[in-house]
């Protein structure tokens, strides 16, 4: 049991898959090379939460991009301009 994303209680069932080295084996005609990368660990979301009501897909894709809710369109535009931005494109044609 892990803590929802988005209520803060723990409730959601998952599977941890804990961070592991990996070997990937190259051939060549020298011979062969094992080569370890790691693989970081991850969760495997099996339920929603049962506080918050919030759905096993709903759970799965905060964990994904770390996001618990959408970002409006005004929200974007507002983060564009303060960055200094357009938010317009204009078309000028050369003549």
């Amino acid at each position: 049991m892990i803590e929802c994303p988005f209520c803060g209680k723990i409730g959601v069932k998952a599977y941890h898959k804990p961070s592991h080295l990996e070997p990937k084996v190259s051939h060549i005609s020298a011979g062969s090379r094992t080569t370890y990368h790691r693989v970081p660990e991850s969760y495997d979301v099996m339920s929603g939460c049962p506080h918050c009501g919030k759905s096993e897909a709903d759970v799965k894709r905060a964990f994904e991009t770390g996001m618990t809710r959408e970002v409006t369109h005004q929200e974007r535009l507002g983060r564009l301009r303060k960055a200094g931005l357009p938010t317009k494109i204009e078309n000028v044609r050369s003549r």
